[in-house]
């Protein structure tokens, strides 16, 4: 069935379907559960379209909404309790950045350049916002917003409100005879429609969105560590560990509690901010959370990477119980407790108290323990309920092999392992590049294949470069510019999301990229067999290993790997 503008029946309806796309906010569930149903015959509409412009713009409209005949409507959600009060927008008592149209405001500039772009004459386009989490009588009267807002009140009655709010959207007065075919561009932005033979970064981005938020087991683990105060959670690398502490920290803020989450490393924990950004949810590196502790009570020396300057400051918070005064918190979430030392331990127990209701929950993976002689106290190993995440989630099965191969030493998953590496090379999934032996033509190497893997559609915001030396190491591949002249980042800058991440494998533990490029292998390095494991865990579509020759030939499992690249089982 073809309707009136070209519109194509394959493209009716609501996408994803039938499931959420990963990492979907509650808020998001919410409006994607109403508009379902609630869609007239012949619309669609796509939850989460991303979109970016050359330079490198990047942008998302949360729901963006097509009738065939009419034109577009954009549709910002914003979850939580919002409310305006003194002229400043509240979300859960939080100051709001930007008004709730500032965003989808953005989006619709970039997306009518997309449009320009491919010239392709768009229909007109409406703005509107979403607050599922609030209920109200009478609708916001600030004049961007007047008419545009759909409270929790109205999702059950969708059906009847998505009509009367894209009419009331889009803009007055206007006509416009926009291109054929352009609702199609549009799916093809969303990047659900492919050709028959799919190029490796639409089978990555097809996998990811067919990865389960939480599954069963991942739910069972959530309610027996509501019901309990002292958890350690234990779980290899893609179990689903991060994701449980964040919604576990969703849901005791959602219920009144004080919240702190730790991290160790600072990525992680400026990564997680971002996630649970407006809840109220504290969430800091350790290190971080310590210093501006110090720094509240007269520390003034200034700020280094150095790893001694952070294990002095540690230390220093760990043993001053001034500093540590009205900060108690109802439930500590630990992610990477496996790094935790005895100061880090010393400075969750000041934080929680362990009072009477007090909580303190431990995520861990201790096959990508770093430092050996680093262990969570012993009354924690004693009174801890215990509970163990068996099934990894993030990685494909030959790169989770590939993982699991470094934490155990060998290839202990037998054929089943091999064979799963063997597929993925097969399909492009792993490839394993063998560079000169210095250091200039291994990085050089790494340039060549940024350029490949973009001429096979990834996108600068799909890449991470993992180097496994420290980040002190003076010609450690992250102290690069550019690589395959792209401009690049660290993992800590959140402001340069959308380019190459070029970091170490311990700043960029916890994190995740659909396409991996591991660089600076030495076998020689302290604990190489933890640093490949974290390294290689972090792709959760493709990865890639750029490794000199000579140290190819140091590293058993990884010339296992190379020679079934060259067809030798």
């Amino acid at each position: 069935m073809t309707f009136a503008n070209g519109h194509s029946d394959a493209i009716r309806g609501l996408f994803p379907r039938p499931a959420f796309p990963p990492d979907t906010e509650a808020s998001e569930r919410k409006v994607y559960g109403a508009i379902g149903p609630a869609l007239p015959e012949g619309w669609s509409a796509w939850h989460s379209l991303k979109i970016r412009t050359k330079p490198g713009q990047f942008a998302e409209g949360d729901f963006v909404v097509a009738d065939p005949l009419r034109g577009i409507l954009v549709l910002e959600v914003k979850g939580g309790r919002i409310c305006k009060e003194n002229g400043i927008w509240l979300q859960n008592g939080q100051p709001m950045k930007s008004s709730p149209l500032d965003q989808v405001h953005r989006f619709v500039k970039i997306l009518l350049g997309k449009f320009e772009e491919r010239n392709i004459v768009p229909p007109l386009i409406g703005v509107a916002v979403a607050f599922p989490d609030t209920e109200f009588e009478i609708p916001p009267t600030q004049g961007d917003l007047e008419g545009l807002v759909l409270g929790a009140r109205e999702l059950p009655y969708m059906e009847e409100a998505l009509p009367r709010l894209f009419e009331r959207a889009l803009p007055k007065n206007i006509r416009r005879s926009p291109s054929p075919g352009w609702d199609g561009f549009l799916h093809s932005l969303w990047c659900e429609s492919w050709p028959a033979t799919m190029s490796l970064s639409c089978v990555v981005k097809d996998r990811e969105a067919k990865r389960i938020r939480l599954d069963g087991e991942q739910f069972e683990a959530l309610e027996s560590i509501l019901e309990n105060d002292l958890v350690l959670v234990r779980g290899g690398a893609g179990t689903g560990k991060t994701l449980i502490a964040r919604e576990l920290a969703r849901r005791e803020a959602g219920a009144g509690r004080r919240v702190l989450v730790l991290t160790f490393t600072e990525a992680l924990g400026l990564e997680l901010a971002r996630h649970v950004d407006g809840s109220g949810i504290v969430v800091s590196p350790i290190g971080r959370f310590a210093l501006e502790r110090l720094k509240n009570n007269g520390f003034v020396e200034p700020e280094r990477y150095e790893p001694a300057f952070w294990d002095g400051v540690t230390r220093m918070a760990a043993g001053s119980s001034p500093i540590w005064e009205g900060c108690g918190f109802d439930t500590v979430i630990v992610d990477e407790g496996q790094d935790f030392g005895e100061n880090e331990w010393e400075i969750v127990a000041r934080c929680s108290g362990r009072g009477e209701g007090q909580r303190v929950w431990i995520f861990a993976d201790e096959a990508q323990a770093f430092w050996e002689d680093r262990k969570w106290p012993a009354e924690i190993e004693k009174k801890a309920l215990k509970y163990n995440l068996k099934r990894p989630y993030r990685c494909p099965p030959g790169i989770q092999a590939l993982a699991e191969a470094y934490a155990a030493g060998g290839w202990e998953g037998g054929n089943d392992a091999l064979e799963a590496v063997a597929r993925e090379i097969a399909d492009g999934t792993i490839k394993i590049i063998i560079s000169g032996d210095t250091e200039a033509e291994a990085h050089g190497a790494v340039g060549r294949e940024i350029r490949a893997v973009k001429k096979e559609g990834f996108l600068e915001s799909d890449m991470a470069v993992v180097s496994l030396r420290g980040m002190m190491y003076p010609t450690n591949i992250m102290h690069s510019g550019t690589l395959g002249r792209c401009e690049l980042a660290q993992a800590t800058d959140l402001d340069h999301r959308d380019r190459i991440i070029c970091d170490t494998f311990l700043r960029y533990k916890g994190l995740e990229r659909p396409i991996v490029i591991i660089g600076d292998v030495l076998t020689e390095t302290s604990r190489y067999s933890v640093r490949m494991n974290i390294a290689v865990s972090r792709a959760f579509g493709a990865l890639r290993i750029i490794v000199p020759k000579r140290e190819l030939e140091r590293d058993p499992i990884l010339n296992r790997v190379a020679a079934m690249t060259l067809g030798e089982r």
